[in-house]
């Protein structure tokens, strides 16, 4: 069994709940924030037990932890309810639960979660980030969390916590799933949390453990850095068809269509020689991370992922730069694309800003020629030219006539 489990269920205002979220009835401001027989009511009380609660749990110990901080006063829970009233009021309003629950007291003891400071510590710490994963702003949401040492279902009791949040202005973000959180929602939480608990385990441990995944990217983004792309025919043959104008960033609009051109790039250098024993290296410290986490959840949750996919965005951000950069050095632009020069190639007649033609000019060329070669003999050739015009109208005085 594993050491964390979490289970997730939604409240929609005005509407029943679907048959999964054991809550009965029609779904009101009340139900949530109202008196006695309310959901924050159950999930805050102190002490004793409550028969007729949603859950029939016991009560739990230590003030309900909340977005706006700790609601120790009476002042401050009647504020956080009057709000959470208001905000629930509004057409298409959610409120989201998760339920996580240690395995006994004994992994809650080995964990150093057994009461509501502790709990409430990681909540406090990991919110923010989840909110955000979710595709919500953490600014626009509320939530409270109440931790429960045992309840009266299970014949062993697991400690556990309340985790309720909704969305001050409801933005539907999930409507299409009827409300409901997506699936991935609750393993990004369990990832999460767990994390938080292997660092409360062995802090040096888990320091340890970022610091290698965080030096094995760094060494396979240096390896990146010291490529010379222009020698690399495969990037050679992705800047000759980027477009010429526009945002150079994987994910603007103006690299779309070239996104997976980009990404196959990226692959190929990654692949390398330069690049491919600190890539796998690297890939080998996020499975040992996976390692870990999985071993306090038992359900396979993988960083790698999500981390492979960010590090490939940024090789991409830099591939896409290079080109920048080579035009904006080396006036790349106007002498690749400029029909003028097309003639010191031999192809008369023939534009440059063909996207195909320029890709079988690159691909024809010794892939050991730096493109930097050919452009240093057009500059050379140009500034013979320069030359010739300045001598020229030196000796203006003896016949000859200069028109700019």
């Amino acid at each position: 069994m594993p050491d964390l489990i979490c289970k997730t269920r939604y409240f929609r205002m005005g509407e029943k709940a679907p048959k999964n979220s054991c809550f009965k009835g029609v779904v009101t401001p009340s139900s949530i924030f109202g008196g006695s027989g309310s959901y924050f009511n159950y999930t805050e009380r102190y002490n004793g037990k409550e028969e007729e609660s949603l859950l029939d749990y016991t009560g739990r110990y230590g003030c309900t932890m909340t977005s706006d901080g700790y609601l120790d006063t009476d002042e401050k829970k009647e504020a956080f309810i009057s709000k959470g009233i208001e905000s629930l009021q509004k057409p298409g309003s959610v409120v989201y639960e998760i339920i996580c629950s240690l395995e006994s007291y004994e992994k809650a003891t080995y964990y150093s979660l057994t009461n509501q400071d502790q709990f409430s510590a990681i909540v406090t710490r990991i919110m923010p980030s989840y909110i955000r994963s979710l595709g919500m702003d953490p600014d626009n949401v509320s939530w409270w969390e109440d931790f429960h040492p045992e309840n009266r279902t299970s014949i062993t009791p697991h400690p556990h916590i309340h985790l309720l949040f909704y969305e001050n202005e409801p933005s539907h973000t999930f409507d299409h799933l009827y409300g409901k959180l997506p699936r991935k929602s609750i393993s990004d939480f369990k990832r999460m949390f767990a994390n938080q608990m292997i660092r409360r385990l062995d802090y040096g441990k888990y320091r340890k453990t970022f610091e290698e995944i965080d030096l094995a990217k760094r060494d396979v983004l240096e390896k990146i850095q010291h490529i010379r792309f222009e020698n690399i025919q495969t990037v050679k043959d992705l800047y000759a068809v980027l477009p010429e104008h526009g945002r150079l960033q994987i994910n603007s609009a103006n690299i779309a269509p070239y996104k997976d051109a980009v990404y196959k790039v990226v692959d190929n250098l990654l692949e390398s020689d330069q690049c491919e024993f600190a890539w796998n290296n690297y890939l080998g410290s996020l499975k040992k991370y996976d390692y870990t986490v999985d071993y306090v959840t038992h359900d396979g949750i993988s960083r790698s992922e999500k981390e492979i996919s960010k590090t490939k965005q940024q090789i991409a951000n830099m591939v896409l730069q290079g080109k920048k950069d080579a035009m904006d050095a080396f006036d790349y632009e106007e002498i690749v694309y400029n029909d003028n020069y097309k003639e010191v190639d031999g192809d008369k007649g023939v534009l440059y800003k063909d996207p195909s033609i320029v890709r079988d000019r690159l691909s024809s060329r010794d892939p050991d020629t730096p493109i930097m070669k050919g452009i240093g003999s057009l500059l050379a050739k140009r500034q013979r030219e320069i030359e010739q015009e300045i001598e020229e109208y030196l000796d203006r005085d003896k016949g000859y006539s200069y028109s700019m």
